[in-house]
């Protein structure tokens, strides 16, 4: 039984809505209207969007043809400024450009950074790899054309939340001295990070908490098949990694009524043991996918817009 009395009365509203529909759970409403539920739930939960200097559309190499970006250009903008290239949630199923524009555009107006989103392929049309190849070939486009989207190629952070934390963590891992250029911070957004059900916290907010372990198995067998729950590769998760030593320096945001709050948790301890910067934000009242519920909390804004002051100043020096 589900336990609301430290949830966040915002959060607790979300909850009782998700929980009051005639079918519950992603699967339960089908791939195609779970996307379309994603791409909807921006006018529901979320504050409108922010004014920002411009926002353009544009195509980057993935690692098999162009893939759809957008890229936020602060008001200020400073020349040469440090960018977030953000990959975003939605399970590797759902999401994209529309889903995720108002975070983006939050991000790039509070933290004063040109923000580089990214549509990488989405399973099951496009299994594991497909989606961290993508965001792989996207940075290094990103990093070959950093002065026309006004960034420092040795400045790029990787970011995103959920299955976008999960590939921005996976790709910091595994560009690490790459010659064609290594991310210079991560962002990571309650990330998933390991194979569900390896944490205690999966196990004790699994159910009644807007995202069950039903739906998690279905995320990541759609995106990754049954033997991704004893997949020992380091690009799916990225808390199986044998080394985090020179790894980026990280900010983490995790919630305490989330199931995948351990994974977050867990990277960040892993960090600082390889005497890696990791300023983890835990949030004890916050369900998963928060920081995209800012009408619903106070402090979901707050989360995020501390977030993105961080982001942006910590690599302006």
């Amino acid at each position: 039984m589900a336990d609301y009395s430290k949830t966040d009365p915002g959060m607790l509203q979300f909850i009782n809505q998700f929980y009051a529909a005639e079918q519950v759970g992603f699967e339960a409403i089908g791939l195609e209207n779970a996307r379309a539920m994603l791409n909807a739930l921006p006018d529901m939960v979320d504050l409108p969007a922010v004014e920002v200097g411009s926002v353009r559309d544009l195509e980057v190499a993935g690692a098999d043809g162009s893939l759809k970006a957008r890229l936020y250009t602060p008001k200020n903008a400073i020349p040469d400024s440090p960018g977030l290239i953000f990959y975003h949630g939605g399970g590797w199923v759902m999401g994209g450009l529309d889903s995720h524009d108002r975070p983006c555009r939050r991000i790039c107006s509070v933290g004063n950074i040109p923000v580089l989103a990214v549509d990488y392929r989405l399973a099951p049309e496009h299994a594991f790899p497909a989606a961290v190849d993508d965001a792989q070939a996207a940075f290094h486009w990103a990093c070959a054309h950093a002065d026309e989207l006004g960034m420092d190629k040795t400045k790029l952070i990787v970011g995103g939340d959920s299955a976008g934390g999960n590939i921005a963590a996976s790709i910091s891992l595994s560009l690490r001295g790459d010659v064609r250029g290594e991310p210079a911070f991560q962002f990571l957004i309650y990330p998933g990070l390991q194979a569900f059900g390896k944490a205690h916290s999966h196990e004790k907010f699994g159910q009644g908490y807007a995202l069950d372990k039903a739906d998690m198995k279905f995320f990541i067998t759609s995106y990754a098949g049954q033997e991704a729950f004893s997949s020992n590769d380091p690009r799916l998760w990225p808390l199986l990694a044998d080394s985090f030593e020179n790894a980026p320096p990280a900010y983490i945001i995790t919630g305490g009524q989330d199931p995948v709050q351990d994974d977050g948790i867990q990277y960040a301890n892993a960090l600082e043991a390889a005497d890696i910067t990791a300023k983890l934000k835990h949030y004890p009242s916050m369900t998963h996918g928060f920081c995209s519920m800012t009408a619903l909390s106070p402090d979901a804004l707050k989360a995020l817009e501390d977030a993105a002051r961080y982001i942006g100043a910590a690599l302006r020096s």
